[in-house]
């Protein structure tokens, strides 16, 4: 099999920083992912091209955060990332159904899908602009053949309808 040789700039002047990946499509793979601390799992089934996209999206991040915060990189660890213990999204959730938040608090978290956000976004869009919108700012989620098919149908039906 050839040498492939995948290039990811974290902008767009030469002289922003530059991750260069050569050999096999499988060692390119393994290699970004490794590279962006990407979980394996989470990009399971996915082309290189969808990694490498994700990749990208992962190094202009850091690159924006880095150029109009002024941040900087700190110490990476490869366990877990923190859970937080009070979360106000669940408590929201919780209050929505009928559940105390304290009990939503406390509760272990669950597995859920990691899809679960977006196609929820998708369906309460009542526009094709904002079905557009939701595809633009969130590109990195239509990866999944899921999303896409659910987003593609609520565009076509809202086109139906004339929104």
């Amino acid at each position: 099999m050839s040498e492939t040789t995948v290039t990811i700039k974290y902008g767009k002047g030469y002289d922003d920083t530059w991750a260069v990946f050569r050999g096999s499509a499988s060692e390119i793979r393994a290699d970004i992912m490794e590279f962006f601390g990407m979980d394996p799992a989470t990009q399971a089934g996915l082309s290189l091209s969808s990694i490498v996209t994700n990749a990208t999206q992962i190094a202009h991040g850091k690159a924006l955060i880095a150029t109009a915060l002024g941040a900087t990189v700190v110490e990476e660890t490869a366990s877990e990332p923190a859970k937080p213990t009070n979360d106000p999204w669940a408590a929201a959730s919780a209050a929505q159904s009928g559940a105390s938040p304290s009990s939503a608090s406390v509760a272990e978290p669950k597995k859920e899908d990691p899809n679960a956000w977006i196609l929820g976004e998708i369906e309460k869009q009542t526009t094709v602009d904002g079905v557009k919108r939701l595809w633009a700012n969130n590109q990195a989620f239509f990866s999944d053949p899921a999303v896409m098919a659910a987003w593609k149908a609520k565009g076509k039906a809202l086109k139906e309808a004339g929104a």
